[in-house]
């Protein structure tokens, strides 16, 4: 989903020589499997997935199920809700009802325009960022796999945790090393705003995690965009984001959610359109936004390719454990690639 560099295409080489643009022996140092990219990887957690289960367990037999309605899924701006605008029914991913959203006015929308075109921010967010989403992943987690199986119904979140606590350190080493070359002045990070379109799924991965807290922790603005069905737990995730950033003293002005119609949203494009779109979505779809705004960074439709020399236990319960957490995703799918030889 967008890739391990998605934060990395953000990145623009100044008019450097060619020589300096590249890395030692003429090896550019952020491309997949350079030796810069390897070194951030190694030494990851494991989380405790039996604890995760049993959690996310009992938060659902304690869940509200009326939150939903008497708390709508609202814009905000600076950490404030924009609550101008006129209610319509949210639904989960079989288009039942499952709570409300009131959708911007147009001062709303101007308001979040006007913020996202002026907002300047820090360039380095990283130690508060990072100690909040220790605190997400401590804390949290039960209620961000909850939300999504609610809205979502049919994605493994618990799985998708723990792959998310080793994918966000790999991330966050990445990060490290873009943030110094930009101080060594080798590049400069465009701090234009983000715009997160959520997936249904995977969304406190690929979205929280992926585009939203790897995003600010650099000073890159986000506008979190909601959706035609299943855009609750995602407005509970930038819900608990709003809360968390206000306790670790971080800018909530980083963070923005637009519950806007789909005239809305691409006319906000239309109006600040330096700022990459972050999509995961089919072929389709990622066509169709581009041609509303060419600064797209598209995952589309798999497949996730696992390559390996044997077959052995390990890689069978890859396949496995891949079968069952993507089994019932829109848009993704696995593929093993083995020699020809034997395949068990």
């Amino acid at each position: 989903g967008c890739g391990l560099r998605s934060m990395q295409a953000r990145a623009v080489l100044r008019n450097l020589p060619r020589a300096r643009q590249l890395g030692p022996r003429g090896s550019r140092g952020y491309n997949f499997a350079s030796s810069q990219f390897k070194q951030c990887f190694g030494g990851l957690p494991i989380a405790d997935g039996k604890a995760l289960r049993e959690d996310t367990i009992a938060y659902l037999k304690t869940r509200d199920p009326s939150l939903w309605y008497s708390d709508p899924v609202t814009s905000i701006l600076n950490g404030e809700e924009l609550v101008g605008g006129v209610e319509r029914p949210t639904v989960d991913a079989f288009n039942h009802d499952n709570g409300r959203m009131r959708v911007a006015n147009q001062e709303e929308f101007e308001k979040v325009v006007q913020h996202i075109q002026e907002f300047r921010p820090d360039r380095d967010y990283r130690e508060a960022v990072r100690a909040m989403e220790a605190e997400i992943f401590a804390d949290w987690a039960p209620q961000l796999i909850g939300n999504q199986a609610v809205d979502f119904l049919k994605q493994d979140g618990v799985t998708e945790i723990e792959e998310s606590v080793q994918a966000n350190l790999v991330e966050r080493r990445l990060n490290d090393q873009l943030l110094a070359d930009e101080v060594l002045g080798k590049i400069v990070i465009s701090r234009a705003p983000a715009y997160v379109a959520c997936v249904s799924n995977f969304s406190n991965f690929l979205d929280l995690s992926r585009k939203v807290l790897r995003n600010i922790e650099l000073g890159v603005p986000v506008v979190v965009l909601s959706r035609d069905n299943t855009t609750q737990h995602m407005y509970r995730w930038t819900q608990m984001l709003m809360e968390l950033m206000q306790k670790h003293d971080i800018d909530r002005g980083l963070v923005t959610y637009a519950a806007f119609d789909r005239a809305d949203q691409q006319a906000l494009l239309k109006a600040c359109p330096d700022g990459p779109m972050y999509i995961t979505s089919s072929r389709e779809v990622a066509r169709i936004v581009k041609e509303a705004h060419g600064n797209v960074i598209a995952s589309t439709g798999g497949p996730n390719t696992l390559v390996a020399d044997k077959m052995s236990k390990e890689i069978m319960e890859a396949i496995q454990l891949s079968a069952m957490i993507e089994n019932s995703g829109p848009v993704s799918y696995t593929h093993l690639t083995l020699p020809t030889k034997r395949i068990v």
